[in-house]
């Protein structure tokens, strides 16, 4: 059994600070003063912390890490300030990777509203780049795409084209300019050819490499719309990894299960919520109720500020959403609903309201996102024991967005961490990557702040919603472990937990608050596991 010993350190632990933790296989054997723990140590490697803080391992409430893992081999679209540069990165694109000619062509990260002329692109601005490849760029926030004309060609897309809970924009003519929307968008991934297997595990590596350098050491993370809604793809892909000793994280499995058919067909197949191996397991049902606010698609109960007559886009009608979240309910599974808007929290809450009535039960449900609401829709959550998987790089990220959409009023009312925290509502923090970067030291960051880069607001936005540092790190450690039931095994470092732990290279509890997001993690273990080093 392998061992090692870490001492001089700062060591967080839910009694305060130790010096020194043993690592014995893959749980924590003791924690505490350097002397006690290295008379234990007898045969350990010795891993002189010279002071430095170790954190549990950090867990990401909310990603996809498969998108990610892919999206390191589409064109990188992010940050671009105008059409042609969305261009010009796309013509890079081409002329580095070659595609054949029929070959899909990915890329993602564009955002118009950081454009100087705030339009969503075209077709016809991609088709003399891409005129005999199938082309999707996908939005930062993966709600709304740009097809080319051979990609609409090839899916047969057309004017008269209708896809329940999506939106195909079209010209004056009545014609496709592209611009696809909510489950158009899902449609189109699925009808795209899979990733082979072996590409899918080089992808996963190289990922979990750059999770592992951030400290992280689980995600959950919502998998099924890389690879076509194929539940059992990912089982082979994850669960094969862990036999092999080969998975870079652990992974709690978020099932974007889109129907009543795929949820049946899950159903029978016997897997149910916490089902798995070590470090992969079955988490909740995913439901996605509404879009994203940039692509005013989020459902909202009153129209957008900046667009009147526009509410949003339901993806489900009532009684299909609450048959789904009773289907699942009644199975003994988690479900985790994504709502943006307010109108759709109201339909999850509703739902998962008269599920509880019907069989009541320790669900832990919980929604994904959480960002617009009021005090009465707050206080339900807190009655109904559902709780929040949040996203705190939204705050500086929306908030010139959110503006315009919501304006300043349901703006001030939204992204309201700290009123659901001391409403007793069970929160995780997470980053929704490749939307935002997965970097957990970020996301507390903005948690505390509510600041962007540069400091701006001064004093941060909304500051009466700000978390101390301590509640922002126990959202991405103690908050993501109860999220998935796993409270008792990891989240803390304490004796008998899994030996999943972060060392990083300051003292985010006494540093100036601004030093946070330079800081960066030169030590990751996962399950005794050195995962990453750099010191």
């Amino acid at each position: 059994m392998s061992k090692t010993v870490f001492f001089n350190g700062k060591i967080y632990t839910p009694r305060g600070t130790a010096e020194a933790l043993l690592a014995e296989g893959q749980t924590i054997a003791a924690v505490g003063r350097n002397r006690e723990v290295l008379e234990r140590a007898e045969g350990a490697e010795r891993i002189d912390l010279g002071g430095r803080l170790m954190l549990p391992g950090f867990i990401d409430g909310h990603m996809h890490f498969l998108a990610y893992a892919l999206s390191l081999e589409q064109a990188d679209l992010t940050g671009c300030r105008s059409v042609p540069e969305v261009r010009d990165r796309l013509k890079s694109f081409l002329d580095r990777e070659k595609p054949v000619s029929g070959e899909w062509v990915s890329g993602r990260g564009w955002n118009h509203e950081h454009f100087g002329e705030p339009r969503i692109f075209t077709r016809d601005d991609l088709d003399d780049l891409v005129p005999s490849n199938p082309v999707i760029l996908s939005r930062v926030c993966g709600h709304v795409a740009v097809l080319n004309s051979k990609a609409l060609e090839i899916l047969g897309i057309t004017g008269d084209s209708r896809f329940p809970g999506g939106v195909v924009d079209l010209d004056g003519a009545g014609h496709p300019t592209g611009v696809i929307r909510e489950t158009a968008v899902e449609w189109v991934h699925s009808r795209k050819p899979l990733p082979d297997r072996e590409k899918l595990r080089r992808l996963v590596a190289r990922a979990g490499t750059a999770a592992a350098a951030a400290g992280l050491t689980s995600i959950h993370s919502d998998d099924l719309g890389s690879v076509g809604g194929d539940f059992e793809t990912i089982l082979g892909l994850y669960l094969g990894l862990d036999a092999e000793g080969k998975m870079p994280v652990r992974i709690t499995e978020q099932l974007l299960l889109r129907n009543r058919k795929a949820l049946d067909r899950f159903l029978a197949s016997g897997w149910r919520t916490g089902d798995g191996s070590p470090a992969f397991h079955i988490g909740p049902l995913k439901i996605l109720t509404d879009g994203s606010m940039g692509g005013r698609t989020a459902f909202l109960r009153e129209e957008y500020s900046d667009m009147p007559g526009v509410y949003g886009v339901p993806i489900y009608g009532a009684e299909e959403l609450n048959d789904l979240v009773w289907t699942a309910h009644s199975a003994g599974m988690q479900v985790a609903l994504h709502a943006i808007g307010d109108g759709a929290l109201d339909m999850c809450l509703d739902a998962l309201e008269k599920a509880r009535e019907r069989n009541l039960r320790k669900a832990r449900h919980y929604i994904v996102h959480c960002q617009m609401g009021d005090m009465d829709q707050y206080h339900r959550m807190a009655r109904l024991g559902v709780g929040a998987a949040i996203q705190p790089p939204f705050v500086p990220s929306d908030r010139p967005m959110a503006l315009r959409r919501i304006g300043e009023d349901r703006a001030r009312r939204g992204y309201a961490w700290k009123t659901l925290l001391d409403l007793g509502i069970f929160l995780s923090g997470g980053s929704d990557c490749p939307v935002e970067t997965f970097d957990p030291l970020w996301g507390i960051y903005t948690a505390v702040t509510r600041k962007d880069r540069d400091g701006v607001p001064e004093g941060g936005w909304n500051p009466a919603q700000k978390l101390t540092v301590e509640e922002a790190v126990d959202l991405y450690t103690r908050g993501g472990a109860y999220a998935s039931f796993e409270e008792h095994k990891k989240g803390t470092l304490q004796a008998g937990r899994l030996a999943d732990l972060a060392v990083l290279d300051r003292d985010i509890f006494s540093v100036p608050l601004e030093e946070i997001p330079a800081g960066k993690a030169v030590l990751t273990m996962m399950g005794g596991k050195i995962t990453f080093r750099d010191f």
